[in-house]
């Protein structure tokens, strides 16, 4: 299973963001024998050598979003959907995250005085602190910005990596796209072709189709047929003899069968194969 170098980033600094939190504060105030901090599981308040936590939804909810923003494009690779579902997502915990301030500022920590829970309630003590930032919220918003990026540029913001024409189809394929990408690949072309809706492309005799399900008009009709189905390439010739293909390999027949119809002359015609490389 292959993933973009860009996705592999935005995993490992936001599992990272979310493996440090675990041991170190997103917020803390410290000051002599008190601290008070901002735990995945809410607000931790400590006094010597007692400590308290005070549970709180807004921190459990954003390590949720957090956790859903890093796993969405690990299983939901089929769609460009899954990286504008993973920065909401990661939004979110951001959100969460700044409410859980605001909350410490308004509940916890007020006009210089600091809230000390007991086994029977709960008081205000003044003690001189200092407020810090740990370091995992600022790698939080680091993984939301590149999770932002990868949404705006389709993950594809690293110069050094450039897709081939065959990578670009295997992307397309799995984004439900293929016929709209050969319809651009006909175009540079200049190929006449016709479409069928968004799921039929025919150029000259030879006609392209995907679904769940083969057609079966198509099927037995005069030319040369592709169908790409869920898991399989189908192809019928022009005697009507069928093969299948992966998914790969009927990438590659289409984009044969494609330049077979481009009426380049022999002497100029480049080797589909280039096109691979």
């Amino acid at each position: 299973m292959k993933y973009y170098a860009e996705v592999l980033i935005f995993e490992i600094v936001m599992l990272s963001s979310i493996l440090i939190w675990l041991f170190t504060p997103v917020y803390e105030l410290k000051g002599v024998n008190y601290s008070q901090l901002i735990s995945p599981l809410g607000f931790q308040i400590s006094l010597f050598k007692s400590t308290y936590i005070l549970v709180s939804p807004l921190t459990i909810l954003a390590l949720f979003f957090f956790i859903f923003s890093a796993i969405l494009p690990l299983i939901w690779k089929s769609s460009r959907y899954s990286l504008y579902s993973s920065t909401i997502s990661a939004g979110f915990g951001i959100v969460m995250i700044i409410n859980s301030f605001i909350f410490d500022e308004r509940y916890l920590h007020y006009y210089g005085y600091s809230i000390l829970p007991t086994p029977t309630g709960s008081f205000y003590i003044s003690f001189p602190y200092i407020a810090v930032y740990g370091f995992p919220f600022y790698l939080f918003i680091g993984a939301s910005a590149i999770s932002a990026l990868n949404s705006a540029t389709k993950a594809r913001w690293l110069s050094f990596r450039r897709l081939t024409l065959l990578d670009k189809l295997k992307l397309d394929l799995e984004r439900g796209e293929i016929i709209k990408s050969l319809m651009s690949l006909a175009n540079s072309f200049y190929l006449d072709y016709a479409t069928i809706g968004d799921s039929t492309l025919k150029i000259n005799d030879l006609v392209v189709t995907k679904g769940d399900e083969p057609k079966i008009s198509l099927l037995f009709s005069s030319g040369e047929k592709i169908f790409f189905g869920k898991n399989h390439v189908l192809y019928q010739d022009r005697e009507g003899e069928l093969r299948y293909y992966d998914s790969l390999e009927g990438l590659k027949l289409a984009i044969q069968k494609i330049l077979e119809k481009s009426n380049f002359n022999t002497g100029l015609r480049k080797d589909s194969n280039e096109l691979y490389n």
